[in-house]
């Protein structure tokens, strides 16, 4: 009587596991990349985020004809937004107040260290990894407006994400 076989050969097992390591070289440095890909969307979103904020203090302060060099507007729920010529100014009761759930401390939600702006210098909000640093490579620059019918500029920089 002939003996079944139960398991697998080594021949078998050599041919899987080389079957593995193929697969595993060609999808891991698709994998390595996702990881930029998502920094470099999330600092998009908040470049778009930050200039429809601005749009959205804009329209606010033109009905309320808070439109001077500077001075604020006040939003339904009863915040303030400090502005200059009717867009959010580059202070943390100005841009930062006007994002939803934003806080200048990166041990919340809020993936993003805020530093403030002036009109000389813009704002920036530095993409900040969990229990990293702010990374001024991979960051969102607002500069407030610098005169009448003059909008904000929201730019992104995504070389270092």
């Amino acid at each position: 009587m002939k003996k079944q076989q139960a398991g697998f050969t080594l021949i078998e097992l050599v041919v899987v596991i080389i079957i593995l390591g193929i697969l595993a070289a060609v999808a891991l440095p698709k994998f390595m990349g996702l990881s930029t890909d998502a920094r470099v969307s999330v600092v998009n979103g908040m470049t778009g985020s930050v200039t429809e904020a601005a749009d959205m203090v804009h329209a606010l302060a033109e009905v309320q004809g808070q439109t001077t060099s500077s001075g604020s507007v006040t939003l339904p729920d009863g915040n303030t937004i400090s502005t200059a010529y009717g867009y959010p100014d580059g202070s943390s009761s100005g841009i930062l107040a006007s994002l939803q759930d934003a806080t200048s401390s990166p041990s919340n939600t809020f993936p993003f260290t805020f530093t403030v702006g002036s009109s000389s210098t813009p704002a920036t909000f530095a993409y900040t990894a969990v229990g990293g640093s702010a990374n001024s490579k991979c960051e969102v620059s607002y500069t407030e407006s610098t005169g009448t019918g003059v909008s904000p500029v929201t730019t992104a920089t995504t070389s270092g994400c």
